[in-house]
Formats: structure tokens, sequence, C-alpha cells
């Protein structure tokens, strides 16, 4: 052979070695989001943090380093039972938090992601197919599919008795979303101004912000509040509506901390667990969708004043419970 013979032959298997270059993982991992943000389903990064980011980065540290994993299914393990720590400032920074593994939904979630991340990184940065997890181990690492627990559907002799055990600025929160079932948050949008009809009625000024699917920020539209009263009443709220007292903050977070602390809902919790149903502040919300299911036959109604698609609506709230079920079959016989 020829010393450019040899030369050229050096030159191929070099160039054919190039090709073979696998990209490191932090490269891939910011490609992958390049393309989830800006490619593929064009998600928000906020969202893209939530749902990639944060099982992402523990990856990214199982991957390197003398003990790197050196399969998917490897990988997922480490990931899941990674120790972790509060890292928010305050009382709890530095507290252990459950391993993902121990929490079904972020489990399935983790593993989702995982999934996603390593099939783009062998499809598209050469890297090996052992980190292709089998279906059959995925499936085992993943557990349950993330099943919906069944809501709570509180009765109204519950939600007296929480209004007459709280604070009368937290007992008028629970009156304002049990009657006209309106997300915590939205309680600091609500107005009372005069409808169509001259009359006067509540009113949230502000929508919801939902990103579409094409990763669009839209906002629901603003709406009038219609009431469901419990036990016959409506306490009033509309005529009473300026001179109500409330809380400084409202939110899911706020009420949940109040309500959290309260002997009486920490044993209607225990009671709704063993009955195999989920109690938690939003089970205002669906109590009023069940109870407005009793009262109006058109769900697309129900579903504006709530403020949400009829589609959403039938995905994720009760509609009906068992003991309504029961007394409108013994009305029709």
């Amino acid at each position: 052979m020829t010393l450019m013979a040899a030369i050229a032959d050096v030159l191929a298997i070099s160039d054919h070695k190039a090709e073979e270059v696998m990209t490191p993982w932090p490269g891939i991992f910011n490609a992958f989001r390049h393309h989830k943000i800006n490619l593929g389903n064009r998600i928000a990064p906020k969202t893209f943090e939530a749902s990639y980011g944060r099982y992402l980065s523990v990856a990214l540290v199982h991957l390197q380093g003398r003990k790197a994993a050196q399969t998917g299914k490897e990988l997922m393990e480490k990931v899941l039972t990674h120790p972790r720590f509060n890292q928010k400032p305050g009382k709890k920074h530095g507290e252990e938090l459950k391993p993902w593994i121990e929490m079904p939904k972020s489990r399935l979630e983790c593993c989702l992601a995982l999934k996603k991340y390593l099939e783009y990184a062998v499809a598209e940065h050469r890297q090996p197919q052992a980190f292709i997890v089998p279906e059959k181990d995925y499936l085992r690492i993943r557990g349950a599919d993330g099943k919906s627990r069944k809501k709570a559907v509180l009765t109204d002799a519950e939600v007296l008795e929480l209004i007459r055990v709280l604070p009368e600025t937290w007992g008028n929160i629970i009156k304002i979303c049990r009657v006209f079932g309106v997300r915590s948050w939205e309680v600091a949008f609500i107005t009372r101004a005069t409808n169509d009809d001259d009359e006067p009625q509540l009113r949230v000024t502000k929508g919801k912000t939902y990103n579409t699917r094409g990763g669009v920020k839209e906002e629901t539209d603003p709406r009038w509040l219609e009431a469901v009263a419990v036990d016959g009443s409506t306490f009033n709220l509309v005529e009473s509506w300026d001179q109500l007292k409330l809380p400084p903050t409202v939110s899911g977070k706020t009420l949940g901390n109040v309500l959290r602390r309260l002997p009486y809902w920490q044993k209607l919790m225990g009671e709704y667990k063993a009955r195999g149903e989920w109690l938690r502040p939003y089970s205002f919300r669906d109590t009023f969708s069940v109870r407005a299911h009793g009262i109006v036959k058109d769900d697309t109604l129900i579903a504006a004043a709530m403020g949400h698609t009829v589609e959403v609506h039938h995905r994720s709230y009760r509609t009906s419970e068992w003991r309504s079920v029961r007394k409108a079959f013994a009305k029709a016989s």
C-alpha cells in the first residue's frame, strides 16, 4: 500500500468515527428543550420546566460521572429514587421530600419525560439503543397509570359546619366558593354589577389564563355568577357583597393551609378517604358542579357558569353522586 493510500484509509476511518460521535447529555438537553418549546408542541418554558425540566436535571446527574447509568431502565430507577430536599427559602428549607417513586402522578410524569428525552437522544443524537426502555420495563417502572381519584362532594350539613367553625372571613370564602362554584383565586376579581335584566348580580371580571395546544396563551371570558343554594340559603351574598369581610389574600394554597389546620376538616378528610374519595379545597367547586346538575339540565349552561368548556367540565368535574341518582330513580318510579 502506498503512503497516499494509507493516509486516505486513515482519513476515511476518521470521518466515519466523526459521524458516530455522540452529543454530550447536557447538549442533548438543550436541543430537546429547544425542540419542545420552538418546534414540537411549542409548549411554554414554564410548562417545559414543570413537565420535563425538573426530572431531566436529575437525570443529567445520573448520566455523567463514574457511576453513570448505562441503560434507560437503570436511569429511570435512579431518577425515581433520587433523594429530594425542599429548595424553597423558609423554615422548611432543606427538609427531606418524598422521592418521585412514592408519588404516583409524579412517578408517571417523570417516566414519560425520561422516555421522550431518551428516545430523542437515540434518534437525533446517536446515543446507544440501550437507552431505549423496553415497553414491558417501562410499564412496570412507571407503575399504575395514574387513575384519577374520585372527588369528594360535601353535604350541605358539612358545608354549614365548616362555615360555623371557621373565622368569619374564611367562612365567607367557603360560602362564596360553594354557592357560586368559583375558583378560590377568583374571589379577588368578583364585583357586583347590573345585568341585562337590570338586576344586581356578581361577576368575575378576570378569566383563567391557559395555553392552547399551539402554545399560545389565552384567557377565558369574564362571567356572571349563578347561585346554587346551601340548604335553601345563598347567605345574601349578592346583597351584602360590599360589606362582606374577607381575608387579605385568597388562593388555593392559603385556603388549603387554613382548612388543614382545622380538626373538623381533618375528620372529614379521613371519612372521605375511607370511602375512596379525595377531599380538597377545590371540593367546594366540585360540589357546586354536582348540585347544579341536580337543578339545571343543560350542561353547557353549567359549564358557562363555572367558566370552562363542556369538554373540560365532563373531563375534570363530577356531575353526579349516588345519592342524587337514587333520589331521581325513586321519584320517577
